[in-house]
């Protein structure tokens, strides 16, 4: 398998996994896994381009310059890839669990738009 198939996959795990763990009322750690559902994507869409950023915001920069400016990939959901960063970074790192069912629904859609747009692509 090469590197992008592999990360195709790893995306589709990590939004299955976003789900199980959204039933089960886990919702910080949906949050994350929905996020990395969409990171993993993105770096396959870079993959694609040759582009191999170091960084999240690494990703999340060439998804707009390239994607987006170049090849009209939805401006809208980039946008909201890039705030869900900030959202999986509380998620990651706070010192709470103070993440419930809406907004870890509401990130699971985002990924499942984030994927199918960026299959389009792929």
């Amino acid at each position: 398998m090469d590197e992008i198939e592999s990360c195709i996959e790893i995306a589709m795990d990590d939004l299955e996994s976003s789900r199980l763990l959204l039933e089960a009322g886990k919702y910080r750690n949906s949050i994350t896994l929905s996020y990395y559902a969409m990171f993993s994507i993105a770096r396959a869409l870079l993959l694609k381009k040759g582009v191999i950023p170091k960084t999240h915001d690494g990703v999340i920069n060439q998804i707009g310059e390239i994607y987006v400016l170049e090849e009209g990939f939805d401006k809208d959901l980039a946008s909201r890839f890039s705030r869900a960063r900030t959202i999986r970074e509380d998620a990651s790192y706070a010192n709470y669990d103070d993440f419930d069912l809406a907004t870890a629904k509401e990130n699971i859609w985002l990924a499942e738009e984030f994927i199918s747009e960026a299959k389009k692509f792929l």
